[in-house]
């Protein structure tokens, strides 16, 4: 993270929640990611864990998670049904 400072809280209006990913976008591939840390170059807007969590790219765009953080693992139920 080379010479870029990361924002404290997310980039969405209002939101002032702690940034717990990044988003970046490129136009002309008209793909999303969200990763962990903020890369080098590139459109790049800090967000909270709710709003990554909530992000849908726009329709016919691809979206890339590639964060870390954000792999889920399987949690089985609490409950059995019978």
């Amino acid at each position: 993270m080379s010479g870029v400072s990361r924002p404290l809280v997310c980039a969405r209006p209002g939101c002032g929640a702690p940034t717990a990913a990044w988003l970046t976008y490129d136009y002309s591939a008209q793909c999303v990611w969200l990763d962990d840390e903020p890369g080098a170059a590139g459109d790049q807007w800090g967000l909270c864990a709710d709003h990554a969590g909530r992000l849908r790219a726009p329709r016919g765009w691809a979206e890339v998670d590639r964060r870390v953080t954000h792999r889920r693992r399987y949690e089985p139920p609490t409950s059995m049904v019978s």
